[in-house]
């Protein structure tokens, strides 16, 4: 696929998803900025994705916090400084925990939305002020969740992060379609990620007979398959497609979500 830009910033990029994603995006000819919170992760990722490229692409790893303004302004420095101003932004950078809402402590509650809905806010400001004022086009692709839709008990802070994100993503692709940027959601369901397995999703009978009665049959989906879907979003086959979510999550959209807290035995235990 011909993408919409040479380079391109990835958040979230040290392991899963975003790694995924960084990596098909470098097969597909971008250099890429991975961004991730600890530095020794996301220098690892770099350097095995330019292994692996043997120069056909290059990956430069950038170690800061989405959640803060002035690393995110970094961040796109040096990405422009490395490769030319980006015209590709993935706000893949997420987290999750499992906690009832009579037992959610403030400050958890906090962590999750900052990540994952004011962490794309910072960095879609400012990348898509960089491209107006370049006059350049450009592709945001926001990695959601099948939460943002099908809700389960145990995450009230997560589901309404995922559903923020959702409507901000279709907020984003109206305003700033006007100037050739286009925004638009990937909103996967089980993946097999590090995050997944020690958040515990796919824990227990319950859990695992869910995911193993998917429409397609798979237990759950790869990096990979997440990673082919934004490519294609931000490539030139999309061009024509904004404010769109897409799901990868093997058909689950269908039936809805079991209840990862009746699946991992999670009850409130409030006074």
């Amino acid at each position: 696929m011909k993408l919409v830009s040479s380079s391109a910033i990835v958040t979230g990029a040290g392991q899963g998803i975003g790694l995924g994603i960084a990596s098909r995006l470098m097969r597909d000819g971008a250099n890429v900025l991975l961004v991730g919170r600890t530095r020794e992760k996301v220098e690892a990722a770099a350097g095995e994705l330019n292994r692996v490229m043997e120069g056909r692409a290059r990956a430069v790893a950038f170690a800061g916090d989405v959640v803060r303004a002035e690393d995110v302004a970094r961040a796109l420095e040096v990405a422009t400084r490395e490769f030319g101003l980006p015209g590709i932004l993935v706000n893949n950078a997420g987290t999750a925990t499992i906690r009832p809402i009579l037992d959610l402590p403030e400050e958890e509650f906090d962590t999750v939305m900052d990540i994952n809905l004011k962490g794309p806010f910072l960095f879609t400001k400012a990348f898509a002020r960089a491209l107006v004022a370049a006059k350049q086009p450009g592709s945001i692709v926001n990695i959601s969740s099948l939460n943002q839709t099908a809700v389960t008990d145990g995450m009230a802070h997560y589901c309404a992060s995922k559903a923020g994100l959702a409507n901000f993503s279709k907020v984003a692709a109206s305003e700033l379609g006007r100037y050739g940027i286009r925004v638009n959601v990937v909103a996967p369901g089980a993946i097999l990620t590090p995050l997944a397995e020690s958040a515990g999703l796919m824990q227990g009978p319950m859990g695992r007979g869910f995911l193993e009665h998917t429409p397609l049959g798979k237990v759950c989906g790869e990096p990979e398959d997440v990673a082919k879907v934004v490519s294609f979003l931000c490539s030139e086959l999309a061009s024509w497609v904004t404010g769109e979510t897409i799901a990868v999550d093997g058909g689950n959209h269908i039936r809805g979500l079991h209840s990862y807290a009746d699946t991992l035995g999670i009850t409130p235990k409030a006074d």
